[in-house]
C-alpha cells in the first residue's frame, strides 16, 4: 500500500482551501497531521487505512477552515494513490458519518466500514505492473542513452533537454517502433510512447478521453502495416516528422516557462502535426481533437498552479535563503518529492470540485469548519 506524506497533505490543502502556501503551512496543526499519517502507517488494509485517515482528521481539525472538506479530499487522494475510488453520494450519508466523528460518537471502525461499502477498486493489469517495475528500476542510464550521432536543434542533443519523464516516453517509443518491426521512430510511435507512460498529465488526458494503445497500435497497423520480422534491431533513426515534434514542444516548453521538454509538450507536438500518422489516428480515435488540447492545457495549467504553491509552501518550511548549500539541497530535495506528488494528484482537482457541488446540491455548505 502506497502512503501519504505532510506534502500530500499540504498540497491538497492548498488547493482545496484556494490559499496561499504560506497561509495554509501556517494555518496548519503539522504534528496533528503527522500524529495521523503515522496512525495510517500502522493500519493494515486500504479501507482500514483511509478510516483511520478520515477519521482522525476529522477529529484531529488540524486545517484552518473548511476541515472536513479538506480531509475528505485527502482520503479521496489516499484510496486514488491506491488505485482505488471512494463514492461519495448520497452525500448526506457523508456529512453524517462525519458529524459523529466530530462529535465523538463514531470513530476508525465506524469510518473503516463506512469506506468499505464505497470503495471501488481498479484491477490492475499487466501492463500496469510493468509500467510500476519500469518506473521503480528508473530505466537504467543505458536505457536512456539515445544514438550521440543522431543531434538536431542547432547541435544540441535531445537527452538534455528532456525530463525524466519524456526520455521515458521515448524508450517506450522506441520499444514500440521495434515490436512493430519498424526501423525508424515517428510520431505515432511518440504517441504509444506517451500512452504507455500512465503516470503522465498527458497519458491521463488520453485515458480519460478514452483513446488507448491497443486502439492507436491497431490504427498504426491498420495505416502502415507491420515491418519485416527484425527489421527493427539496432539504433533507429527519428523521422523528420519526429524532429519537428520535438522541436515544437521544446518551443511549447520555452513558452511555458518550463526548462525541459516533459511528455505534454511531446503530445502537443504530435496534435500540431495533423498531417502526421500519429496527428491522424488522433483525428479518428478523438471525437473533437480540439478537446484533447483543451483538456490538455488545462490539465497543465492546474499542474503549474499546484506546482507553483509546492514551491511556495517549501520556501515557507525552510526559510527564504538560498546562500546556504545546505538549504539549497534541502530545498531541492523537497521540491523533488513535491513534484512526485503532484504526478499522483492530478485527478484531485477534479474531485474537489466534485464534492463541492454535492455538497451543495444537498444544502451543505462545503466552507464550515
Amino acid at each position: 500500500m502506497r502512503y501519504l506524506e505532510r506534502y500530500d497533505v499540504l498540497a491538497v490543502a492548498a488547493r482545496v482551501l484556494r490559499r496561499g502556501s504560506g497561509d495554509v503551512v501556517r494555518g496548519t496543526d503539522l504534528d496533528a497531521v503527522d500524529q495521523v499519517l503515522a496512525d495510517v502507517r500502522r493500519t493494515g488494509g486500504l479501507a482500514e487505512a483511509a478510516g483511520v485517515l478520515l477519521a482522525g482528521l476529522v477529529r484531529a481539525r488540524p486545517f484552518d477552515g473548511a476541515n472536513r472538506v479538506v480531509a475528505v479530499a485527502v482520503v479521496l487522494q489516499f484510496v486514488s494513490l491506491n488505485r482505488a475510488d471512494l463514492q461519495l453520494e448520497p452525500v448526506a450519508d457523508v456529512d453524517e458519518l462525519l458529524d459523529r466523528i466530530a462529535a465523538g460518537d463514531a470513530g476508525q471502525t465506524e469510518a473503516a466500514a463506512f469506506v468499505r461499502g464505497r470503495l471501488e477498486h481498479h484491477p490492475v493489469a499487466a501492463e500496469d505492473l510493468q509500467a510500476d517495475l519500469r518506473l521503480e528500476l528508473l530505466l537504467s542510464e543505458e536505457a536512456l542513452t539515445f544514438d550521440i550521432q543522431d543531434e538536431w536543434w542547432r547541435g544540441i542533443q535531445m537527452y538534455e533537454q528532456f525530463n525524466e519523464q519524456a526520455r521515458q516516453v521515448i524508450v517506450l517509443a522506441q520499444e514500440e517502433a521495434r515490436n512493430l518491426d519498424h526501423v525508424y521512430v515517428g510520431t505515432e510511435h511518440l504517441l504509444l510512447g506517451v500512452l504507455a507512460l500512465r503516470t503522465s498529465v498527458a497519458s491521463r488526458v488520453l485515458s480519460d478521453l478514452g483513446i488507448t494503445a491497443p486502439a492507436v497500435r491497431d490504427l498504426v497497423v491498420e495505416i502502415i502495416g507491420r515491418g519485416k520480422s527484425g527489421a527493427g534491431t539496432g539504433a533507429i533513426p527519428f523521422t523528420p516528422r519526429a524532429k519537428s515534434t520535438f522541436e515544437f514542444a521544446w518551443g511549447e516548453a520555452r513558452a511555458r516557462g518550463a526548462e525541459q521538454v516533459g511528455p505534454e509538450h511531446l503530445l502537443l507536438g504530435v496534435l500540431h502535426d495533423g498531417d502526421g500518422v500519429g496527428g491522424q489516428i488522433l483525428t479518428k480515435l478523438a471525437e473533437d481533437v480540439d478537446e484533447v488540447r483543451r483538456k490538455l492545457e488545462q490539465r497543465m495549467s492546474w499542474r503549474r498552479r499546484s506546482e507553483s504553491v509546492v514551491a511556495d509552501a517549501v520556501q515557507e518550511m525552510i526559510g527564504g535563503s538560498t546562500e546556504e548549500w545546505t538549504a539549497y539541497g534541502r530545498r531541492h530535495h523537497l521540491i523533488a518529492e513535491l513534484t512526485a506528488v503532484l504526478d499522483e494528484n492530478e485527478r484531485l482537482h477534479e474531485q474537489v470540485a466534485r464534492l463541492r457541488d454535492l455538497l451543495r446540491r444537498h444544502g451543505i455548505d462545503p466552507d464550515t469548519p
